[in-house]
């Protein structure tokens, strides 16, 4: 699975158009495709036709849910393409998870749950470099920033590589990133100045395709449809389909790697060939229990073994498909998984770890 953010924080760079008609253009070439919309302006789900009050959960439940699974939010359109709706409630994300662990990789602990699911998913992000953004971002092997030929827009360009390249440096989460020129006037010499200063600059990173300005993408926008869905624009959907074909020459190994070290980091525990592995990393602790609803919440629990070497205690339970509510016993105190993002609330107000298998 592919996936790829559409990002830049100044508006009017055709960064919706774009994230639109890719996903439709890989789906043009029979790929399975989810676009998701991470704005709160719901940008890319009405390009499509998809308002919030007409679906039942959006990328704010997935997001904000532990039990809402990327299929939930997913709504098929016609021609096969699916979307993640976004809302204007998403405004409230960066409030409500405030202070929250793994509040930047909930999009990727989402998806990685099912790699097999998509081909390519293509994030649309906010026109802002903030919490939404990094979740876009966490969860991207690619990221593809549209450029509009203006002063401002190479300007801003500069700054944003320079928090790409810091986030890398903080995560050590390596991108690939590319360079759209959009929305372009090829007829203006303005225009063939201004590309021709990014390639100069990002020469390396600058894809070969560029998008022309057309109103005819604000008409497909306003009908619902990707451009593949409008008449007599053959050059349009050209583009985008050699916008896609390019970004499929660059190969499959731009995809999320190491999915099950993922897991164990967003997740904590992940299946193995002999059942669901859970691990806890507590090198000085005495004994580790593992207690939950699978042993009627017992205080004894189940023994995990540590391995010498890692420092790692682990067991490995036999479940059913379902949910499980856990906690780990460390020496006599409850606790709940720290490298597991999904949690509930139980009944004395704490937090029990979710495991949904």
């Amino acid at each position: 699975m592919r996936v790829i953010a559409i990002i830049n924080q100044k508006g009017g760079c055709g960064k919706t158009t774009v994230a639109v008609n890719l996903a439709a253009a890989f789906r043009e070439l029979g790929r399975k495709v989810l676009l998701v919309d991470l704005d709160p302006q719901a940008h890319a789900s009405l390009a499509l036709g998809v308002t919030a009050d007409e679906v039942e959960t959006t990328i704010h439940d997935l997001l904000t849910d532990p039990r809402v699974k990327t299929a939930d939010a997913a709504a098929k359109l016609d021609g096969g393409l699916s979307i993640i709706p976004s809302s204007p409630v998403l405004s409230a994300f960066e409030q409500e998870l405030a202070g929250k662990p793994g509040r930047e990789s909930r999009l990727l602990a989402k998806l990685s749950r099912n790699p097999g699911d998509y081909d390519y998913v293509v994030i649309d992000s906010p026109p802002s470099v903030g919490l939404l953004t990094f979740n876009a971002l966490m969860a991207s092997g690619e990221v593809v920033i549209p450029v509009d030929p203006s002063y401002f827009s190479v300007q801003g360009l500069g700054k944003l590589n320079e928090t790409l390249a810091l986030l890398e440096r903080e995560t050590k989460h390596a991108m690939t990133v590319h360079v759209l020129m959009s929305n372009v006037e090829r007829r203006t010499a303005f225009s063939r100045d201004v590309i021709a200063e990014v390639e100069r600059a990002h020469g390396t990173r600058m894809l070969k395709t560029i998008i022309c300005h057309s109103v005819r993408y604000k008409e497909a926008a306003y009908r619902g449809t990707p451009i593949f869905g409008m008449k007599r624009v053959d050059h349009l959907r050209e583009e985008f389909l050699a916008l896609a074909r390019e970004l499929e020459s660059h190969g499959p190994s731009l995809a999320i790697e190491n999915v099950d070290e993922w897991m164990v980091r967003l997740h904590g525990p992940r299946r193995v060939a002999e059942g669901i592995l859970f691990v806890f990393n507590a090198p000085n602790a005495r004994n580790v229990y593992l207690t939950g609803e699978f042993t009627g919440w017992s205080s004894e629990g189940i023994r995990m073994e540590k391995d010498e070497h890692t420092g790692l205690w682990k067991a490995v339970l036999h479940l059913e498909p379902g949910e499980y509510e856990y906690r780990f016993i460390v020496d006599g105190v409850w606790i709940k998984d720290p490298d597991n993002t999904d949690s509930v609330l139980n009944e004395f107000g704490q937090e029990n770890s979710l495991l949904i298998v």
